[in-house]
């Protein structure tokens, strides 16, 4: 039997979160997923979570994490107003909402960061079903149940849903296709039984179809109305531990149906599926490595890995990630930040000339002027 190939330059995984979400969500989900316990305080363009280990008999892959979190608009509303005259403390970032960060993302300065996503994960924490009214005395009918697609916390959390939602199907129609970046929306926290989930009664409340508001198939029905097509539910209860359970038609439920979705997708980057070279094995190891004499990856691979390593410094950059010494004086600290981001982007900007200007050449001296430029980029590194 075969062995399953190295991916050796996975996509990213980027999970996502609402900012009062993600201290109870994330930290929990991360350290259940990749087995790696979470230090970070704040998870605003967190880049350095141990990557995720998969492993199917096709292949096996070390995909790194991306984290994010967006402030829902409930966040913003409750928050106090600021006086006009107050202004935003050096080097902190004014939060954005959902639909800026959409507009953020879907920008064609985001390009590259959207090619480098493979899978999505949308963690929340479910809301809090409407109680039942109390009955009424006397004769007289009972009150009608609370309407929850009214609810401030519900259209804040749709809103994010959304936005999330418009950049995939973005990155997927710059793909060329659907089903190019899998996506699952996690319900963290207490799960509901099957049953419980499915029940049809005159009293179930508003939920669509008569499902129970915020459960499974409610989100579902939610997710569906916005457009958002196979954006799957899964509800995880971090108390629940390893044990693996199934819904009523045997499919796997809670943690087990995340990895599920995961292992399933190919996570191979463009850059990566470049054929291997049967050259003569002349020069160092470092150029046997950047021309692809010794595996299968080639210098297409190299390239694409340090592209995608700047992306994610980059990304760590733009969503206001500390870097060590910003709090040891302020100085010129905003000045370091943006010769950063002009460094990293200068730097993209010479691999993608490597591409262009290496394509019209024949493919021995392609491969010796790509990995010439190359050297010369790590060394800068």
């Amino acid at each position: 039997m075969a062995q399953p190939t190295q991916i050796r330059n996975p996509r990213r995984l980027l999970i996502l979160a609402p900012t009062s979400h993600s201290p109870s969500t994330i930290p929990p989900f991360l350290h259940a997923l990749t087995g790696a316990p979470v230090a970070a305080a704040t998870f605003a363009g967190y880049t350095t979570h141990p990557p995720l280990r998969l492993q199917n008999k096709y292949y096996t892959a070390d995909v790194p994490i991306w984290v994010d979190e967006i402030p829902l608009d409930t966040d913003h509303r409750s928050s106090p107003p600021t006086p006009p005259s107050t202004t935003t403390p050096a080097g902190e970032k004014p939060a954005v909402t959902p639909t800026q960060w959409q507009t953020e993302f879907s920008s064609p300065e985001a390009q590259v960061v959207r090619d480098a996503i493979g899978a999505l994960i949308i963690c929340v924490r479910n809301l809090d079903a409407p109680a039942p009214p109390p009955p009424s005395e006397g004769e007289g009918e009972n009150p009608a149940p609370e309407a929850v697609d009214t609810r401030a916390d519900v259209r804040a959390l749709n809103d994010f849903l959304r936005a999330v939602g418009a950049v995939r199907a973005l990155i997927e129609d710059e793909r060329g296709g659907v089903d190019e970046v899998p996506a699952v929306v996690v319900l963290v926290g207490r799960t509901e039984t099957p049953a419980a989930a499915t029940t049809t009664t005159e009293d179930d409340g508003p939920g669509l179809d008569g499902e129970t508001p915020f459960s499974v198939p409610w989100w579902e029905d939610q997710l569906f109305e916005m457009g958002m097509v196979g954006v799957e539910v899964v509800a995880w209860d971090p108390r629940a531990g390893e044990a693996e359970t199934r819904n009523q038609f045997g499919e796997y439920q809670g943690m087990r149906r995340v990895r599920e979705v995961l292992e399933t997708h190919q996570w191979a980057a463009a850059e990566s599926d470049a054929k291997s070279d049967d050259g003569d094995g002349d020069g160092d190891e470092l150029e046997r490595e950047l021309l692809g004499l010794d595996d299968e990856a080639g210098f297409d691979w190299e390239v694409g890995e340090l592209e995608r390593e700047m992306v994610g410094l980059r990304f760590a950059m733009e969503r206001g990630e500390e870097f060590e010494g910003d709090d040891q004086g302020e100085g010129d600290g905003d000045g370091d930040d943006e010769r950063r981001v002009e460094s990293v982007e200068g730097l993209l900007l010479r691999m993608q000339a490597i591409r262009d200007m290496s394509d019209e050449l024949p493919e021995q001296e392609r491969k010796r002027f790509a990995a010439r430029a190359v050297r010369d980029i790590m060394k800068e590194l």
